[in-house]
């Protein structure tokens, strides 16, 4: 009897992991598909003699339809069939790659993108319900670190791969390569899936302890949700917007910055911009810890974007500097900081308040609201670029920051005056 036991136990081991790297594949393997563009972003302003706001509109084009998207399909998520849905949207991105890397016409390109952003929208909601269906309690938090590395993961890989065909190859192949990325991420998907779900998946939420694991397709019955959670709900998504204009109104512009304000060439520009995503690697796991130290959601947003606004201060200040390391730095912690803030809305809530909402709904609806605040970063930053330079740029981010600590304090002292008030 014990043996079985130990058997049970080994095979939950198993499977719970395949399953975590699945699903980190498959999102890995989408930044890849996204980020591909914004990586590129200085070659396509002058292949196709374009300006910043002209070039960051392909971007708002892809933002805003991945953003509805993610609200779309996080209502409707649990009615799909995650194995077909998810395929399906890995096909159309791959499509979508290679079309980009053939056709010669910029107009085109915004339309092509929007259709990759919309295709892409329908994994996260539906990776976040299978992890929360599936996998056992005891493994939750692990999940929530490693999920949190697909972004900088996928960003490293795709500013790796543009850096170094720079100078030796139109940027137009990363799409292909894109497309190959994204072809194995299929292959890899349909093979772990059927293990998964085949051999186990409700042999897993058997052997579990965890009475709350329930069968892959079969979704759970939807959480009441309280006044309490969803007035975090709510603050979680302002918050949403603000930390993806600033961690993607980063990534898609540093490389300019640099080339424009430091005079440093394309190759190089994207070089070190992986300087970004090195450091967000980590910010999944620094978001776990000191929510360990700050419990309260809303709490923990304030603060890290408090202190990413005093380094968004230090940023401006180094642009009267001849040399652009402390610029960089800045950025990398910038991004870092909000990153680690992204990461706890969007993978960590979601999946530690399982009981109290429906993990797919609200990472779906949280994760939209995220890329409102990327939709609005890429064009927008480029026309103040254009307009108002790169300081601009940067009051508007320090505005952002300080707004969303204000917001939380207000929270804070709302909340413990009406404690108060119900003490009395």
């Amino acid at each position: 009897m014990e043996t079985m036991e130990i058997k049970a136990q080994s095979r939950d081991k198993r499977l719970s992991a395949l399953l975590i790297a699945m699903c980190w594949a498959v999102y890995a393997a989408s930044y890849v598909a996204k980020l591909n563009y914004a990586a590129n972003i200085n070659r396509v302003m002058s292949y196709y003699s374009v300006s910043h706001a002209e070039a960051g509109l392909v971007s708002t084009f892809f933002f805003f339809a991945y953003g509805i998207g993610q609200v779309v399909n996080g209502f409707f998520c649990k009615k799909y069939n995650i194995k077909l849905t998810v395929l399906f949207g890995l096909i159309v991105s791959t499509a979508t790659n290679i079309l980009i890397a053939t056709v010669d016409n910029f107009d085109m390109i915004k339309y092509l993108w929007a259709l990759n952003g919309f295709a892409l929208s329908v994994l996260w909601p539906c990776l976040i319900r299978l992890l929360s269906e599936i996998l056992p309690n005891k493994y939750m938090a692990r999940a929530s670190v490693i999920m949190g590395t697909t972004t900088a993961t996928g960003t490293f890989f795709i500013y790796g791969m543009s850096a170094l065909l720079a100078e030796i190859a139109g940027f137009k192949v990363i799409f292909f390569i894109a497309a190959g990325v994204t072809v194995a991420s299929i292959v890899f998907w349909l093979i772990s899936y059927s293990l998964i779900i085949g051999r186990g998946a409700e042999k897993t939420a058997q052997s579990s302890a965890n009475a709350d694991t329930a069968e892959a397709e079969m979704p759970r019955s939807c959480p009441k949700m309280t006044g309490a959670v969803l007035t975090t709900v709510i603050l979680l998504c302002f918050v949403g917007v603000a930390t993806n204009f600033v961690k993607d109104g980063l990534t898609t512009w540093v490389p300019s910055i640099l080339k424009e304000s430091f005079g440093l060439g394309d190759s190089l520009s994207i070089v070190l911009t992986l300087s970004l995503p090195v450091l967000s690697i980590f910010g999944n796991l620094f978001a776990v810890t000191l929510h360990k130290r700050i419990p309260n959601f809303v709490y923990q947003c304030g603060a890290v974007f408090f202190a990413s606004g005093i380094v968004i201060g230090l940023a401006m200040g180094s642009f009267g500097l001849d040399t652009f390391l402390p610029a960089l730095i800045s950025f990398a912690v910038i991004c870092f900081l909000v990153g680690s803030c992204n990461s706890l809305i969007t993978s960590i809530f979601p999946l530690f308040m399982k009981d109290k909402l429906n993990s797919g709904l609200i990472a779906g609806i949280i994760n939209g609201f995220c890329y409102v605040g990327s939709t609005l970063s890429s064009w927008g930053l480029g026309l103040i670029a254009d307009n108002f330079g790169w300081m601009g740029v940067f009051i508007l981010l320090l505005a952002v920051s300080l707004t969303v600590a204000l917001a939380a304090l207000v929270f804070g002292i709302y909340g413990k005056l009406k404690k108060i008030k119900s003490e009395d």
